[in-house]
């Protein structure tokens, strides 16, 4: 009796570290500092759990199965289970340790990505140095991830801190200074410019407004449109959805695949962008941002990107769109989608699951700027 109670604790002490293991709350992970000590207990008991259920199902196997008098078809078959349950377990603990950088920042090794990367955080909230207070020239950057530079492991790989090293040699005084922030939109840009102004006293002597084509989403959400989201997981099944959540193997290798998620998005894109309402509002965002620099006398460009997978897709949706516009205010900008159109699709973006800018289309932005800002005699 004793023996068979020892045996069900057994059972249910190794059930109960495996549930533990893949339920342990994974908040943590967030480029917010805030966060880090956390992060790190948090791993450090994962870590520790995983060894304590390989050391005790190591010691279930031998009790229970080696030593026992069993059938050699039953050993054979519970020795099967034990080496794929320590060996799952094993990737499992390596790849709490593997970032990969994600466009929508869902999976787990985009989180770690984020953990391990998203760096510095300035004294304002943004991902760039500190600010140097005193008589600049300051080229302001405004946009969103792709501003801030997701996907890329060192913020001196962004166009922003290219152009800055560039220009250094010839103006010593100039500080590009970047306040991209992911997800942004084009109010939310304005908004962010103007605060900034206001809570440093930095004013712009050049200023960089990036566009791409999900800006359009917030105001088409707030007309109606509908969007429901990306649905991640749903084609697992419902018996695996969580574990495949919540485990670091499994979900690095689900979203190593692609889903098929994009068409939905693709279709909001086109009602957006072909809906006079949400445009013409869109376009007054863009507006607010336009007569800020020239209240100001601001100069002023905008870096128009495409969605880098698929450039003729980004002119018809709305480059040629907002070009046009542009035109109009007479404001000055540069298609992106001319710089990389002879780049492969692969060496445009970060990975095959991140569409944002490679390194490579950083450096000819960068380079695109630097002979904008020499032609016209900007600074």
């Amino acid at each position: 009796m004793r023996t068979r109670s020892k045996f069900i604790y057994r059972i249910i002490l190794i059930l109960t570290l495996f549930l533990v293991i893949f339920f342990l709350p994974r908040v943590a992970y967030d480029y917010n500092p805030a966060f880090h000590t956390v992060t790190i207990v948090m791993t450090f008991i994962r870590i520790s759990l995983i060894f304590v259920f390989i050391i005790e199902i190591t010691r279930f196997i031998n009790d229970y199965v080696i030593k026992p008098n069993l059938s050699n078809w039953l050993k054979n078959i519970t020795s099967l289970v034990y080496i794929l349950a320590v060996v799952f377990m094993v990737f499992e603990g390596v790849f709490m340790f593997v970032p990969r950088s994600h466009y929508a920042g869902i999976p787990l090794c985009s989180k770690i990505w984020f953990f391990k990367y998203w760096n510095p955080i300035n004294a304002y909230g943004f991902r760039d140095k500190e600010v140097n207070s005193g008589e600049n020239k300051n080229i302001i950057f405004i946009g969103d991830s792709y501003t801030a530079g997701h996907g890329l492991k060192d913020i001196n790989s962004r166009f922003s801190n290219i152009l800055e090293a560039n220009l250094a040699s010839h103006y010593p005084d100039v500080q590009a200074i970047n306040l991209g922030v992911n997800g942004a939109d084009t109010k939310d840009e304005y908004n962010i410019i103007w605060q900034f102004v206001k809570d440093s006293g930095e004013k712009p002597s050049f200023l960089i407004l990036q566009y791409f084509g999900n800006d359009i989403e917030k105001v088409a959400r707030t007309n109606g449109l509908p969007f429901f989201g990306f649905s991640p997981y749903t084609d697992v099944p419902p018996a695996m959805k969580q574990i495949v959540q919540s485990s670091y193997f499994l979900n690095y290798i689900y979203w190593v695949f692609p889903h098929g998620d994009a068409k939905t998005y693709i279709d909001f894109m086109h009602s957006a962008y072909n809906n006079e309402q949400v445009l013409s509002q869109h376009l007054s965002d863009l507006k607010l941002v336009i007569d800020y620099a020239h209240r100001d006398s601001i100069p002023l460009l905008v870096l128009i990107f495409p969605f880098l997978q698929d450039i003729p897709f980004s002119e018809e949706l709305y480059i040629e769109k907002i070009s046009n516009y542009l035109d109009m205010q007479q404001v000055n900008y540069i298609d992106i989608s001319k710089l990389v159109l002879d780049l492969p699709v692969n060496e445009r973006v970060v990975n095959n699951n991140d569409a944002h800018p490679s390194i490579l289309v950083n450096q000819r932005v960068a380079d695109a700027i630097e002979t904008y800002i020499n032609n016209n005699k900007i600074l």
